[in-house]
């Protein structure tokens, strides 16, 4: 019975802690179309690494932003089917499906949603601005 008490105290402390919620739910990008898409697939609990990936893919892609979509996609269970919905609506569910448990991980793909390029973990600004480039030169 104390068991089950302190199980269930852990878990209301865990659902109102801010770092156990997504802050909101993935949206797609409006222009996506015909443009270099950036996808950066994270998890909430994820807050280290992710955050240290995330403002620098931002940035890379800021530079870009006339010729390149960027999506962001939460693999936590409150979003899953939101989730999957977005990565099927923009061409890259398999590209979810096969990353949901290596995150974060940054895929760069053509305008036709072919991946040219993906890098897991936190990597230098340099090396996603070629990664990009890269992308926006495939064909």
């Amino acid at each position: 019975m104390v068991f089950r008490s302190i199980l269930l105290g852990i878990f209301f402390l865990l659902s109102a802690c801010p770092f156990a919620q997504a802050d909101n739910a993935p949206v797609a990008p409006a222009d996506a179309k015909g443009k270099v898409l950036i996808v950066f697939i994270y998890d909430p609990h994820c807050q280290f690494t992710c955050d240290k990936v995330r403002p620098t893919v931002r940035e890379v892609q800021s530079k870009y932003a006339k010729s390149v979509s960027y999506l962001e996609i939460d693999t936590g269970e409150d979003h899953a089917a939101q989730s999957k919905a977005l990565a099927e609506k923009n061409g890259v569910l398999w590209f979810y499906n096969d990353n949901l448990k290596f995150v974060p991980v940054v895929g760069f793909f053509s305008p036709e949603r072919k991946c040219i390029k993906y890098l897991t973990g936190p990597k230098t600004k340099g090396v996603y601005q070629a990664a990009l480039e890269r992308a926006m030169k495939a064909k």
